[in-house]
């Protein structure tokens, strides 16, 4: 009944404000008493109306939740916007656009908004700009940053995509081994792009009108013998259960993915930690994921270690499993700590036990205190900061609150990146195209340009993002959106092409 007699007020609204002329309005002249009624129905929507939010303004910055109001329009922000026009800049929800309509207000007549020249540049901190500054290379509370990652113009973008690509694929990988694991998706996602920051030499230097990581001549030591690249994955070639140069199945080798584009071969696996590193490596969308599986064999390995027939007791067992059990139902834990633990320092060095045994019986407490910057804040033992650096640095990129001259003074870094929808499906196609999976006759072969296309198509589909947003990395409910199409897309991808991305083999394909 509501709909309808509001249907009927505005019919009679538009047929009062252009003279009846409009079909179903009658002849087009009315009587005294319609008149006085339609005069009466105008005055009561009028005094019934929503009231108008302050007009939108080209120079005012409005920050997620805001109200502005434009041509008897209000219009809520979704994010940080300024000289977005939300007559022209708005959908709807998931649509990637900085404003979306909450409907007529005032009096339904449209008003002019005010006359503001627009930007000749894109304002800082719209979906549509990357800006701000990572700093990197430091130790918390021990020293100052020696580095920085200077995002603006965009160079960085696509290095950024693929490593958050390959960061999404890692916790792929890991929950298909382990359903129900949870872990918090801004650090292990960003797990790579982390390392990248604080293991490269200058990452800096990088130049996204190439194909390397490692464009200058400069950072070429991280392509030593068996040094891992950019990102100093320094036993690539090493078997993680086995502990031999002998690929037994928990090798990088033995994944059906990766194992075409590797760059050596079973064969050759034994000798390769004193051959230079292979060039793919240093492939700015190869690399990456190629880290992300490194980091996943740790995840399993730490798990098979010393089990089975002439298995042996190993110092961060049985509180790994436990741990790995609790985690399953404990939010916001610290897992992608345990993981960088074990990539930093090694399982067999003291922090994987310690954190293994707080894991293994943590609670919401213990999860807030391992999670605090305070807990490593000052220390100058590496090991011990890898993990924390890693947040820190992502803590950047996402703009959440960072610690500053002390573990409790925070700030919050007004950093952007612009992940263009149309460039980060590029660069997921891009990404796959490096990998591989056996077909239908049996043969490996690498995934196909369309096929990745098709499955990232799906995906926006299925998320109701729209093929030309562009969503913020820097904000939440945009990462998460983010995150969400990438899931879909490797889960797609894995569909579609009947494969199963953690998939080994102990063959040469």
């Amino acid at each position: 009944m509501r709909t309808e007699m509001n249907a009927r007020i505005i019919s009679s609204l538009l047929c009062t404000a252009i003279g009846g002329m409009l079909a179903g309005c009658g002849d087009g002249g009315s009587s005294d008493a319609d008149s006085a009624s339609q005069k009466q129905i105008a005055a009561t929507a009028k005094a019934s109306a929503v009231a108008c939010a302050p007009a939108w303004n080209a120079s005012t910055i409005y920050v997620g939740g805001n109200s502005a109001s434009a041509n008897s329009t209000n219009y809520t922000a979704n994010w940080w916007t300024q000289g977005n026009d939300p007559v022209t800049d708005s959908g709807a929800s998931g649509s990637g656009k900085p404003w979306t309509s909450s409907g007529v207000c005032g009096s339904g007549t449209p008003t002019p908004p005010p006359v503001t020249p627009p930007p000749v540049n894109p304002p800082p901190g719209t979906p549509g700009a990357t800006t701000g500054t990572i700093n990197y290379h430091l130790l918390l509370g021990a020293g100052s940053a020696q580095d920085q990652l200077v995002l603006d113009g965009g160079n960085y973008n696509d290095l950024i995509m693929s490593n958050i690509i390959a960061g999404v694929m890692y916790g792929h990988l890991v929950q298909q081994y382990y359903p129900g694991m949870q872990f918090q998706k801004d650090y292990l996602y960003g797990s790579i792009l982390g390392q990248l920051l604080q293991e490269n030499i200058e990452t800096s230097l990088y130049a996204s009108s190439g194909n390397l990581i490692d464009p200058s001549p400069d950072q070429q030591a991280v392509m030593g013998a068996g040094q891992g690249g950019p990102y100093q994955i320094n036993n690539y070639a090493a078997d993680m259960v086995s502990g031999s140069y002998a690929p037994a199945g928990h090798s990088l080798i033995n994944y059906v993915a990766i194992q075409k584009n590797i760059g050596y071969t079973m064969a050759t696996a034994a000798q390769q930690y004193t051959k230079v590193t292979p060039p793919s490596f240093n492939n700015k969308y190869y690399g990456p994921m190629l880290t992300a599986y490194f980091h996943y064999n740790d995840f399993v390995a730490l798990i098979l270690t010393g089990k089975g027939t002439g298995g042996w007791v190993t110092p961060w067992q049985p509180y790994y499993d436990n741990a790995l059990a609790n985690f399953t139902t404990l939010p916001n834990n610290f897992l992608d700590v345990l993981l960088n633990v074990a990539y930093n320092q090694g399982y067999y060095g003291t922090l994987m036990t310690s954190y293994s045994k707080l894991g293994a019986t943590a609670t919401a407490a213990t999860v807030a205190s391992v999670n605090a910057y305070s807990s490593v804040w000052g220390a100058t033992d590496t090991y011990q900061q890898y993990p924390y650096q890693v947040r820190y640095y992502l803590d950047q990129l996402y703009g959440n609150p960072i610690p500053t001259t002390s573990a409790t003074t925070f700030t919050t870094p007004a950093n952007h990146v612009a992940f263009n929808i149309p460039a980060l499906g590029t660069v997921f196609s891009n990404v796959f195209q490096t990998l591989a999976y056996v077909n239908g006759s049996g043969s490996s072969a690498y995934i196909s340009a369309a096929q990745a296309q098709t499955a990232f198509n799906s995906a926006l589909a299925s998320t109701g993002v729209s093929a030309t947003a562009t969503l913020d990395l820097s904000n939440a409910a945009n990462r998460a959106q983010i995150f969400s199409i990438l899931e879909s897309a490797i889960g797609n991808l894995e569909s579609n092409l009947n494969t199963k991305f953690s998939a080994t083999t102990n063959s040469q394909l």
